[in-house]
């Protein structure tokens, strides 16, 4: 009993600790909070005084990068009988790169029953190098199939606190499962002993996988692009741009028309049980005037 109290207080307080060295790193107020050294302005040493010199001080500053996690979007305008083709070279670009350049999430389109109007989206993930590249070609390819880039824009996102902040909880959690693994190690006891503490031990490690996941997942989207491409015919483009307000026009006029109608005939259907109620009424009022009538009649 006494073994397995020790062994218990043991890993109260490994565990109190940890949580303890854990606080910091979980501080989102700032980078001075939860930033290593790398990620903070700092003065680089002098090799040597400089009253010892004679020369003037020239202090470095290393500054750090930020960990940027970028979005690209393109949307493209053109006849409707070379989008598909631009859509295949795009697709065909990307899987010749290889998937450790270029990735394809996603491919979606839609299109009328007479093809006239076709729309695409590709979605991809690729490497700065590859995107350089096709950007360098990308406007001689439109221009060759009569097109036009309608929109661009590009978007990023810090991923420098979040990405800091997961490294120093890694740490922690692993500096926590080395102290849980030689308690195991070093204390044998009751088996109710040992499976407690493989139990604290097993869970620390599940976190410590998580943490490398997602850390692993913020490096690669700031070590990759993600890009969108929207592909428009010719038809698609003008209905949503120099016509649309024509269009809604004749859209607002079809559906007041429609309006007008429906209104109408819920009014007919409101009033048809009073018009029979009414016919019913009348029907009945001039049977008995003529019934009296002829009553009046025989006397």
């Amino acid at each position: 009993m006494s073994g397995r109290r020790s062994l218990s207080a043991v890993l109260f307080v490994t565990l109190s600790l940890a949580a303890c060295n854990q606080q910091p790193a979980r501080n989102s107020a700032g980078y001075a909070d939860a930033a290593p050294e790398s990620m903070m302005l700092e003065a680089a040493p002098a090799a040597a005084s400089p009253a010892d010199t004679g020369a003037p001080s020239n202090t470095a500053i290393a500054v750090a990068v930020p960990q940027l996690a970028y979005n690209y979007e393109y949307s493209f305008v053109l006849p409707a009988a070379r989008l598909e083709a631009m859509v295949a070279a795009h697709q065909k670009a990307c899987d010749a790169a290889g998937p450790a350049t270029c990735q394809m999430i996603s491919a979606r389109g839609s299109n009328d029953k007479d093809a006239s109007s076709l729309s695409r989206t590709l979605v991809m993930r690729v490497t700065p190098a590859w995107l350089k590249t096709w950007q360098s070609r990308l406007d001689a390819d439109i221009k060759k199939a009569n097109g036009r880039i309608s929109r661009h824009s590009v978007e990023s996102e810090d991923l420098s606190l979040q990405i800091v902040d997961t490294e120093a909880r890694l740490k922690n959690k692993e500096a926590l499962r080395d102290r849980l693994a030689e308690i195991v190690r070093s204390r044998p006891g009751k088996i109710a002993d040992l499976v407690e503490a493989e139990t604290q031990l097993a869970q620390v490690q599940g976190d410590i996988d998580a943490a490398r996941s997602s850390l692993n997942v913020m490096k690669k989207r700031v070590a990759t692009v993600h890009l969108t491409l929207t592909y428009e015919s010719e038809a698609v483009a003008a209905s949503s741009g120099t016509f649309a307000p024509l269009g809604d026009a004749m859209n607002s006029i079809v559906r007041n028309m429609v309006w007008a109608l429906a209104s109408l005939i819920h009014l007919i259907a409101y009033a048809v049980p009073f018009v029979l109620l009414g016919a019913g009424a009348v029907w009945l009022l001039r049977r008995w005037w003529k019934a009296r009538k002829a009553r009046r009649g025989d006397q």
